[in-house]
C-alpha cells in the first residue's frame, strides 16, 4: 500500500510509457502530506545547521544538500519506495541502485536555475539509452508560481549534450511539472528540465533521488556522498541491495580524486 492516507499506488506501467512518450511523469500521492511535511522542515533545519555546510552548495535562494541518506532514516522509504524503484529498474535493469539523495530548498526570490541535461557532459556522445533515471520528491506543493520543475517534454530523444541557446524559459516550450506535497517527478536523464524561479512567498522544498546502473562510474559526479557504514548497518537487507557496494564516510574514501 500508499503511504498516502487515501491514494492506491499509481501505476507502474503508465508511468513508464509517460517517461518514454514524454521523458517525464508526475506521480501523485505517494506519500502523505504530513511525512512529505516532516521531512521538508527537516531540511530546512539541516540547511541552517553549520555542521553540514559542507555538504551544501548553491546560495542564499537555491540550495543542494548531499547524503541525505545518511542524515534521516525516513528518507529510506522514499528513494527505496517501490514504485520509483520498479520504474528505475525498468529503464536501467534489475541491478539499478539508489546512488544519493539531496536536499533542494528554494527559497522565494529565486531565479530560474539553468537549463541542462543531468550528467551528460561525461560522455563524448550522449547514449541512446539513459544513464540514469532522476527524481525529485515534492516535499512542498510545487507549482507554477513557486518553481516547480520545468521540462521540454520529448526532448530525451534529441540526445542533446546541452540544450540550444534562445529557448524562452517562460514560453510554451517549457512544460510545468506541478505536483503537491507527497508526489514524486520522475524523468529520463535525457530530459533538459531545470528549477524554475521562485516568484512566490513560501519556500519548496524537494527532495532529489537518484538511480543509476552500475556500469555508471559515480565518482564523476561532484558532491555526492557514500553511504556511511553505520547507515548500511542499519539499512535492512532489500535496502542494501539497492546502494553501491562500497561504504565509507567521506567522497575520498570511496570514489577516485579527479586531479
Amino acid at each position: 500500500m500508499s503511504d498516502s492516507d487515501d491514494e492506491a499506488l499509481p501505476d507502474v506501467g503508465d508511468a513508464v510509457r509517460q517517461i518514454d512518450n514524454q521523458g517525464y511523469c508526475v506521480l501523485k500521492g505517494l506519500i502523505s502530506t504530513e511525512l512529505a511535511g516532516a521531512l521538508a522542515q527537516r531540511c530546512l533545519q539541516l540547511h541552517a545547521d553549520s555542521r553540514y555546510r559542507e555538504l551544501w552548495h548553491g546560495d542564499g535562494h537555491y540550495q543542494t544538500l548531499f547524503g541525505m541518506i545518511n542524515l534521516d532514516d525516513r528518507v529510506w522509504s522514499l528513494v527505496f519506495h517501490e514504485t520509483p524503484v520498479a520504474i528505475a529498474r525498468h529503464f536501467l535493469g534489475p541491478r539499478a541502485r539508489v546512488v544519493e539523495a539531496c536536499s533542494k530548498p528554494t527559497w522565494p526570490g529565486a531565479p530560474h536555475q539553468s537549463l541542462h541535461i543531468d550528467s551528460a557532459q561525461h560522455f563524448e556522445r550522449v547514449p541512446d539509452v539513459p544513464w540514469m533515471i532522476n527524481s525529485i520528491w515534492a516535499l512542498t506543493d510545487f507549482t507554477e508560481e513557486n518553481g516547480a520543475t520545468g521540462v521540454i517534454a520529448g526532448s530525451h530523444r534529441m540526445r542533446w549534450q546541452s540544450p540550444p541557446a534562445g529557448i524562452d524559459l517562460d514560453g510554451p516550450e517549457l512544460t510545468v511539472a506541478a505536483a503537491p506535497a507527497g508526489s514524486l517527478v520522475m524523468w529520463h536523464s535525457g530530459t533538459a528540465h531545470m528549477a524554475r524561479a521562485n516568484r512566490g512567498s513560501e519556500i519548496r522544498v524537494g527532495l532529489n533521488a537518484a538511480y543509476y546502473p552500475p556500469w555508471f562510474n559515480n565518482w564523476v559526479e561532484g558532491g555526492h556522498q557514500p553511504i556511511w557504514p553505520e547507515t548500511f548497518e542499519r539499512m535492512p537487507e532489500e535496502h542494501r541491495g539497492l546502494v553501491t557496494g562500497k561504504q565509507a564516510r567521506s567522497r575520498c574514501e570511496a570514489y577516485e580524486v579527479l586531479v
